[in-house]
């Protein structure tokens, strides 16, 4: 369960690093230039799932699923939510993209595991295998 959790962790901050704005649906709709910054950053990310054997529409499931996490996680007035808050949204973000896996096919699923696999790696890697540590003073 753990390592699941681990694996979503890591995904959620892959999606949420590279959040999907409001403004996408209008590049999408191709009502705007394709040059904005976060239409980029849309593109890479979308471009690093594909990578991985995903399929475009998996890739813009995970994406769209993403951009609702974000958008749940700001509060109207601009302020960030409390640690309860972003803990129940991070959990509905593992929720979700669970069940939308589950709605993708094999190969979606196995490119999905590894990706996260990947991922887990590079943070394992970078953090010399720790998620969280807590100092005590």
């Amino acid at each position: 369960m753990f390592k699941s959790f681990i694996l979503i962790s890591v995904v959620t901050s892959a999606l949420f690093a590279a959040p999907v704005p409001e403004k996408t649906r209008k590049f999408l709709n191709r009502t705007n230039r394709h040059t904005d910054r976060d239409f980029i950053k849309y593109l890479k990310l979308r471009a690093e799932l594909l990578s991985f054997g995903i399929s475009p529409q998996a890739a813009d499931g995970l994406i769209r699923i993403g951009k609702t996490f974000e958008q749940s996680v700001v509060k109207p007035d601009g302020s960030t939510p409390n640690p309860l808050e972003a803990v129940d949204a991070v959990l509905k973000l593992v929720e979700d993209i669970d069940t939308f896996m589950k709605t993708q096919s094999p190969e979606d699923q196995a490119a999905y595991k590894r990706m996260s696999e990947a991922n887990k790696a590079k943070s394992d890697a970078k953090n010399g295998g720790k998620i969280f540590e807590f100092q005590l003073i």
